[in-house]
């Protein structure tokens, strides 16, 4: 599944879950949110920052779901100890920069 079609079932899922409608999301319209929630666009960073905020999820929830949503259990689970592993080695790559 493509990155894209991974956010879109992300956002239509949260969306859902918090019971919010797409009418009710001011930060964009329906029309769009229709448009990425079928994978016909894909959301700019600060787009996806709004939508995120509205439904009331952090954005990478969102990725994080997205790039694993068609994974096994056992994948999920090292792709959030990855995350979380290039995280703290890019936090202690920046502390060394500055």
């Amino acid at each position: 599944m493509s990155i894209r079609h991974g956010l879109a079932r992300a956002l239509r899922a949260a969306r859902k879950m918090r019971r919010v409608s797409q009418e009710s999301l001011t930060v964009s319209s329906r029309t769009y949110l229709s448009a990425l929630e079928r994978g016909l666009q894909a959301p700019t960073l600060e787009k996806l920052d709004e939508i995120a905020g509205g439904i009331g999820v952090h954005p990478l929830t969102l990725l994080i779901y997205a790039y694993t949503v068609d994974q096994t259990p056992n994948e999920k689970l090292e792709m959030k100890e990855r995350v979380l592993a290039e995280m703290d080695e890019l936090e202690r790559y920046d502390a060394a920069s500055f």
